[in-house]
């Protein structure tokens, strides 16, 4: 049976239709009947290959992370300085919306099936072992004092969910190219992490007023902590 998508082998093709048809529909309504009959294969040869769909999904994570780990490896190899390391995994993270788009958008939006089953705890080390890259560079800088963050993880969680959340509203034929788009990150990341903070206690009045605001909105749900604490203490 000759295949409508000839590829270099029935696996890496499967694996890369799957993706598309996750990234298209959703994981739940993807069947491996249709990934069989895109590719022109027997169900039973993804069967043979990757047992259930939900070993596929987790197969589909092992590749996507693997080019990910990859490309980390490889700035911190061709680039010596924290700055410019933390700038090329802004537009790693980035290129892969576009470069490495089924895959993707099938991973980040299917995140949440990653941590049920038998995927849980690979993916969740996988996932750790990742973020710790972004840590050490952001650490390694704060070290150097050429980026300034008193909490390097706090600042990697939200350099990976800036760009991450990207899924929802990059399109590659969209006005702006990943890399002006990556430029522009880049610069509102560095423009706070490399200067020194600042006791700004205008800042902090501002911030305080804000919280105040919001938690006195109407019609808001409090969480049971606020609900608790007396009106009129500082969180």
């Amino acid at each position: 049976m000759t295949g409508r998508r000839p590829r270099a082998s029935s696996r890496d093709a499967i694996l890369q239709v799957f993706a598309e048809h996750v990234a298209a529909r959703g994981y739940a309504d993807t069947s491996l009947g249709d990934v069989a009959a895109e590719l022109g294969l027997s169900k039973g040869t993804i069967v043979h290959h990757f047992r259930s769909k939900e070993a596929l999904l987790g197969e589909l994570h092992v590749a996507y992370f693997g080019r990910r780990f990859a490309e980390a490896e490889f700035i911190r190899a061709e680039l010596g300085d924290p700055v410019s390391r933390l700038v090329a995994m802004i537009y790693a993270l980035l290129a892969a919306h576009r470069d490495d788009r089924a895959a993707s958008l099938a991973c980040l939006r299917e995140l949440v099936r990653y941590f049920e089953g038998e995927l849980n705890n690979y993916v969740r080390t996988q996932r750790a072992a990742y973020t710790e890259i972004l840590v050490g560079i952001l650490r390694e800088g704060a070290e150097q004092g050429v980026l300034h963050t008193t909490d390097p993880r706090m600042s990697a969680l939200q350099i990976f969910g800036m760009c991450n959340y990207a899924w929802t509203w990059y399109r590659p034929e969209g006005p702006q190219s990943v890399e002006e788009i990556a430029s522009r990150f880049a610069r509102d990341i560095l423009g706070g992490l490399t200067h020194p903070s600042v006791d700004d206690r205008g800042l902090e009045e501002r911030i305080a007023k804000a919280v105040a605001v919001v938690r006195h909105a109407p019609g808001r749900i409090p969480a049971e902590t606020e609900a608790a604490r007396p009106r009129g203490r500082s969180a």
